[in-house]
């Protein structure tokens, strides 16, 4: 009976120990299982939050996902990229000022350029430019101290253009004239006064011509006249 009641309390521990085993295993299988789950599954949500992120943005997904995302935003759209740096417009030189009276060295010669006709002839004026760089434009106005009373020098049919004078440079004009024949009256001519394009400030100087034909003689309305400035 004793040795029947041993074996049977042996019986029970062994069951026992069995069955407590077996509840262990459970307890660490589903834990292992939870554990391994979660490992798995923790990055497939990061990349994924990573991947979705617009342009990268936030950083939430963290590692090289969403870094990659935001290093081709730049060179996905170059335009973008140029509208930051600058094109830099707006950097065209400023256009030069108009000569003035006093930054121009007047002279004046005779007979320099080739007559139209054997009855005309011209003085020509120059305008050196002492100072900066500098613009001419059209007629310079000239008028006549004469024998015969005063005298505006008439434009001719010539048109304009920009001249543009670096400092030393010279502009140069041509006044043209009908002289007086042999053996007929002509008004004599003593000073001019000049006055620059576009400026209201002249310069007298004398005049170094012939004399001017008058009445009959200086019919025509190309007998006295001026041309407008160029670059010499």
């Amino acid at each position: 009976m004793r040795v029947q009641r041993a074996l049977a309390a042996t019986a029970v521990l062994v069951v026992a120990g069995l069955a407590l085993t077996a509840c262990q295993d459970d307890v660490n299988g589903t834990a292992g299982a939870a554990s391994s789950s979660g490992a798995s599954s923790s990055p497939a949500v990061t990349a994924s939050s990573g991947a979705t992120a617009p342009g990268g943005t936030g950083g939430t997904g963290g590692g090289s996902a969403s870094g990659g995302t935001g290093s081709k935003a730049p060179s996905s759209h170059p335009s973008s990229s140029k509208a930051s740096t600058g094109s830099g417009s707006g950097s065209g030189t400023a256009a030069a000022a108009a000569c003035t009276t006093a930054n121009l060295i007047p002279d004046v010669s005779a007979g320099n350029a080739a007559p139209p006709s054997a009855d005309m002839a011209s003085v020509t004026v120059t305008f050196g430019n002492k100072g900066d760089t500098c613009t001419l434009n059209g007629f310079a106005g000239v008028d006549l101290a004469t024998s015969e009373g005063p005298t505006s020098v008439p434009r001719g049919f010539k048109q304009p253009s920009t001249v543009t004078l670096a400092k030393a440079q010279i502009a140069v004009f041509t006044i043209w004239y009908r002289t007086n024949p042999k053996g007929h009256p002509s008004a004599k001519v003593t000073t001019m006064t000049i006055t620059p394009p576009g400026e209201t400030h002249s310069v007298k100087m004398n005049w170094p011509g012939a004399g001017l034909a008058t009445g009959a003689d200086a019919g025509g309305t190309d007998t006295l006249y001026l041309e407008p400035v160029v670059l010499s």
